[in-house]
C-alpha cells in the first residue's frame, strides 16, 4: 500500500526550513559568536524533515541527564520508550518499546505519520557532520559522556543497556547482530492520534527499516516477550517504515495517512521551519486539540479551563560545542502579545552575581494577561469558592490590582542574588525596576513590608524612574552602579542574544556548585562539576507567537 499524498504535488516537500524562511533563527536567541569557535558553523537543518523531504543522512545522539548518575543515552522502560533501541513493545496497553541508536538518510518520519496527530516527536541519532562534532566537543566536557561516539556501533552498546535496564529476560535471547541491526533504520517517531482503543489514547511508533520483512518480524517477537503488548500490537509497514499501533489500529492508520501525512500538513511545517535546525530530537504539539482529546470536558488547572487552552509549540534539542539547548517556538496563544524586550537590564548587573531572573516588559504583560492571572489568583488552594482574591488583597496591602503589579513590574523588573556566604542568615537579595513611577513603586513595597510584621526589611532607593531594593543595606548603591555581567563567557553562551528578550534567567553554576556538590553522589558529581553555567531567554516576538532556549553551558 502506498502514500496517496503526491510528493510532486507537495510544494513544501524536500525544503529545508531555510527556504521558507530567508533567516529561520532570528527568532531563537543565539550565542554572541565571539563566545564561539570561529571555525565552527552551526549547521543548518538538513534533513528537510520540516516538509517531510528526504534530504541527506545526518549525525545524532541523544542524551539524558539523569539525577543519579552522569549524562547517559536514553533507554528505559516507561510506556512508549523513544531514546533506546526496540526493546520491549507495549502502546496503550499495547506497544512498550526502546531505541537505542537510529541514523539518518531516507524518507522522515512524519512522512508516515497521518495530518491527524495531534502531537509528534522525532528522534535521529546520527545528525549532520556539524552536530555531530558540536556534540562531541561538548560530551567532552563532561566525565563519563565523552565516549558516547566512540564505539563501533553505538546503537549495539545502546541496544545492550536497554535490555539491561529492562529487566525483561525474553530479551535476551535476541542477538543485536542477528536479529536487529540488519534492519534497523535511521529514525524513529512518537505520534499522539485522536481516539482511544481499550481506554487509553491511540498512539503511533514508526521505525525506519531496511527490510520491513525483517523488522515485522522482529517486532512481533519482541511484542510477546511482554504480557503487556502480547496479542495486542497491530504492525504495518509503509515507504520503508514499520508502524506499530495498538490492536485495531492499523489499517485504520493507513487508511488515515492515505489521506495525508503530518508532513504535508502546512500548520506542522510552518511550525517546524520557524523552529530552524532541528538537531538531534525535535517535537510539535497542539496543545487545544491535545487537552481536548486527552482531558474531560471542564477539566481545570489552577482555575483554568483546560479546555481553553490554545496554541501550539515546537521544540528541538541540539548541541553547540560550548553547550546543549533545548529550544522552541510557541504559536496561536492568544494570552501572548507581542512585547519590546530587551535583557540590557540584565546583562549590566554587577559581575559577581551568581543567579538573576528579568522580566522586560511586564507592565504590557499584565494588560493582556490579568484576565487569566485574576482568575487563578481568584482559584487559589485554600481560598473559598466564589472568593475574591484580588480584592482581598487590594484591602489588606492597600493596593490597586492590576494597576500597581503593572507599576511595580515597570518596563524591566530584575532580580538578582550576588556571590555571598549563604547560611541561616536572610541572603541578600537585590531588585532593580525601571520604566516606571518609581515612586508608586516603592509605596507599593513598603506596604508588603509592613503587612510582612518585620519579617521583611527592604533598603529603597529612587533615582528618576529607576528603583533599586534590597534586603542588605548597601547592595542599593552597587545595584544602582551595575557591572558587567554580560560581558563574561559563561552569561553571553548561556543567555545569547538579549536585545529582544522578554524573560531571561541565568544562574553562574561556577559559583553556586560548592553548595550542591556536597550532597551528591561520587557516580554524578564530577559530571556535574564540569557544568559551567545555565541560562533561559524567551521572547514574545508578536500576538500569540514566542521563542525560547535553555541552555546549559559546560565548562
Amino acid at each position: 500500500m502506498t502514500d496517496q499524498h503526491d510528493p510532486a504535488q507537495d510544494p513544501t516537500r524536500g525544503r529545508t526550513p531555510h527556504d521558507s524562511d530567508p533567516d529561520p533563527t532570528r527568532s531563537i536567541p543565539q550565542a554572541d559568536t565571539q563566545a564561539l569557535p570561529t571555525h565552527y558553523a552551526y549547521p543548518a537543518d538538513r534533513s528537510g524533515e520540516t516538509a517531510g523531504g528526504t534530504g541527506p543522512a545526518d549525525d545524532a545522539t541523544v542524551v539524558s541527564f539523569s539525577d543519579d548518575g552522569p549524562p547517559r543515552s536514553s533507554g528505559r522502560r516507561t510506556g512508549l520508550i523513544a531514546g533506546g533501541l526496540v526493546g520491549a513493545l507495549a502502546l496503550g496497553g499495547g506497544i512498550a518499546f526502546g531505541v537505542a541508536k537510529l541514523s539518518g538518510g531516507g524518507a522522515q518520519p512524519a512522512d508516515v505519520v497521518p495530518a491527524d496527530a495531534l502531537a509528534y516527536v522525532r528522534l535521529d541519532i546520527d545528525p549532520s557532520a556539524g552536530q555531530k562534532v558540536a556534540a562531541v566537543r561538548f560530551l567532552n566536557k563532561i566525565p563519563g559522556a565523552e565516549d558516547i561516539f566512540s564505539s563501533d556501533d553505538m546503537r549495539k552498546e545502546l541496544w545492550d543497556r536497554a535490555v539491561q535496564e529492562s529487566g525483561n529476560t525474553c530479551l535476551t535471547g535476541f542477538d543485536f547482530t542477528k536479529d536487529i541491526k540488519p534492519w534497523l533504520g535511521e529514525r524513529a517517531g512518537l505520534a499522539v492520534r485522536p481516539g482511544k482503543t481499550g481506554g487509553e489514547q491511540n498512539m503511533l511508533v514508526v521505525l525506519q527499516t531496511s527490510d520491513e520483512a525483517k523488522a515485522s518480524d522482529t517486532l512481533a517477537r519482541l511484542a510477546d516477550c511482554s504480557s503487556e503488548s502480547k496479542g495486542k500490537t497491530d504492525i504495518r509497514t509503509r515507504d520503508g517504515y514499520v508502524l506499530l499501533t495498538p490492536k485495531g489500529q492499523g489499517e485504520a492508520t493507513l487508511a488515515a495517512l492515505d489521506k495525508g501525512s503530518l508532513a504535508g500538513n502546512a500548520t506542522f511545517s510552518g511550525d517546524m521551519a520557524a523552529l530552524g535546525d532541528q538537531g538531534v530530537a525535535s517535537m510539535w504539539f497542539d496543545a487545544g486539540k491535545l487537552v481536548t482529546e486527552v482531558d474531560p470536558p471542564g477539566s481545570t488547572l489552577g482555575g483554568t479551563a483546560l479546555d481553553s487552552v490554545q496554541g501550539r509549540a515546537a521544540l528541538t534539542l541540539r548541541f553547540d560545542p560550548g553547550y546543549v539547548e533545548v529550544a522552541g517556538i510557541g504559536r496561536g496563544q492568544s494570552a501572548v502579545k507581542r512585547v519590546d524586550g530587551n535583557g540590557s537590564e540584565l546583562a549590566a548587573l554587577p559581575a559577581d552575581t551568581v543567579g538573576a531572573v528579568q522580566l522586560s516588559g511586564g507592565a504590557q504583560l499584565v494588560d493582556g494577561a490579568w484576565p487569566e492571572m485574576k482568575k487563578a489568583l481568584d482559584n487559589l488552594p485554600g481560598a473559598g469558592s466564589g472568593s475574591d482574591v484580588t480584592a482581598m488583597l487590594e484591602s489588606e496591602l492597600g493596593i490597586k490590582l492590576p494597576d500597581d503589579l503593572k507599576t511595580l513590574l515597570g518596563r524591566s523588573f530584575t532580580l538578582a542574588l550576588p556571590d555571598q556566604a549563604f547560611g541561616s542568615a536572610l541572603p541578600t537579595v537585590g531588585l532593580k525596576v525601571t520604566g516606571t513611577d518609581a515612586k508608586r513603586a516603592e509605596q507599593v513595597l513598603t506596604s508588603i513590608q509592613d503587612v510582612s510584621g518585620g519579617a521583611l526589611q527592604l533598603d529603597t532607593k529612587v533615582d528618576g524612574d529607576r528603583l533599586y531594593v534590597a534586603t542588605t543595606p548597601g547592595y542599593t548603591d552597587k545595584l544602582e552602579q551595575g557591572g558587567k555581567l554580560g560581558d563574561s563567557a559563561a552569561f553571553k553562551a548561556a543567555i545569547g542574544d538579549t536585545a529582544t528578550m522578554t524573560g531571561g534567567v541565568y544562574v553562574d553554576l561556577d559559583r553556586v556548585e560548592k553548595y550542591y556538590l556536597p550532597e551528591v553522589g561520587p557516580e554524578a558529581h564530577d559530571a556535574l562539576e564540569a557544568l559551567r553555567a545555565v541560562g533561559l531567554n524567551v521572547s514574545a516576538t508578536g500576538d500569540g507567537e514566542s521563542t525560547f532556549a535553555l541552555r546549559l553551558v559546560g565548562n
